[in-house]
Formats: structure tokens, C-alpha cells, sequence
């Protein structure tokens, strides 16, 4: 019995003294992951799970050890990621920090005009009314548009296109 509590006790020491590492190392205190100490930890909990814990208390205790080390684990590879793949960045003082997008607009307001304009020149083609009014709410409604389908394409600028099919002036959006 003490021997499972001791080993418990050198688990949960050893996942806080992990922890701090990581916090070392993404504070910028310390160069590089801890990944020799992530993998001892990894390993003891490999070997501590093969054991039979008769009492509930200790195996409750060992569950709740090894959830918070594997909620950590992905945690920590979550962040590394980010930063690999540049949506985060270390600043001056070698603290982590997320990288803002660039924010752009979702379509070029001239584009706009040009497309209006080829619209109303396709409907009145297709012998189509169309008012010169309507051309404010069509740039309203194209640029909404706009805006739903380059946040759903991770902020790509967007392109119209107007095309007549079966007699009908049709609008197709395009990525860039």
C-alpha cells in the first residue's frame, strides 16, 4: 500500500515538475521542450497502468494523474504546433504571443463596381429590367456575401464573375 502511494507521489511530482518545464519553455526562460522529461513521465505512467491497483482510492488517484497529464500532453502539443506553423511567435522577451491575420477585405470595393455594372449590362442583354438604384443594394448584397464565403475559406479575397446561362445573368464566386 505505501509502496503504490509513493509511486502515485512520484507521478503527480514528476507531471508538476513537467508542467513547470513547459511553462519555463513557453515563458521563453528556457531554450528548448522538455522532451526528455516528457517522455520518462510517459513512460512511467506506461508502466504504472500495467499494475493492479486494488484500492480505488489509489487507482482514482492514478486516473486523475494520468487524465491530467495527457490533457497537458495535447495542450503542449497544440502550442508547439502553433508555433511551428507560425500562429504564434516568441517576442522580445521570448514570451509567446498569438500572430493576428492579417485582416483584408473579403473583395476589392472596385470589383464591385465593375460587376455591378456587368450585371445590369447582361440583364438589360437579356432584356432583363434593371435601374441604376438597384446598384447600391446588389453592391451591398455581393459584399456580404463576400465577406460569409472568405471567412469560411480562411480570409481568401473573393472574385465575381458574370456569366448568362439559359438567358438568365448569373453571379459566380471564385477564391484567389
Amino acid at each position: 500500500m505505501d509502496e503504490t502511494k509513493a509511486i502515485l507521489d512520484q507521478l503527480e511530482e514528476a507531471l508538476s515538475g513537467l508542467k513547470h518545464e513547459y511553462d519555463l519553455f513557453f515563458g521563453g526562460k528556457r531554450r528548448a521542450e522538455p522532451t526528455k522529461e516528457r517522455r520518462e513521465l510517459e513512460a512511467k505512467l506506461l508502466v504504472s497502468s500495467r499494475r493492479a491497483l486494488i484500492n480505488n482510492v489509489d487507482q482514482l488517484r492514478f486516473n486523475n494523474i494520468s487524465g491530467r497529464y495527457w490533457t497537458y500532453a495535447n495542450l503542449w502539443t497544440r502550442t508547439i504546433r502553433d508555433l511551428e506553423e507560425g500562429r504564434l511567435r516568441r517576442d522580445a522577451g521570448g514570451s509567446l504571443a498569438r500572430v493576428s491575420p492579417d485582416r483584408r477585405e473579403p473583395v476589392d470595393p472596385a470589383h464591385l463596381e465593375r460587376v455591378a455594372a456587368e450585371l445590369l449590362e447582361a440583364r438589360r442583354a437579356c432584356g432583363i429590367a434593371g435601374e441604376g438604384s438597384d446598384v447600391a443594394a446588389l453592391r451591398e448584397s455581393l459584399y456580404a456575401r463576400a465577406a460569409e464565403i472568405s471567412s469560411s475559406a480562411g480570409g481568401k479575397q473573393v472574385e465575381f464573375r458574370v456569366s448568362v446561362e439559359e438567358g438568365k445573368p448569373k453571379i459566380k464566386a471564385v477564391l484567389r
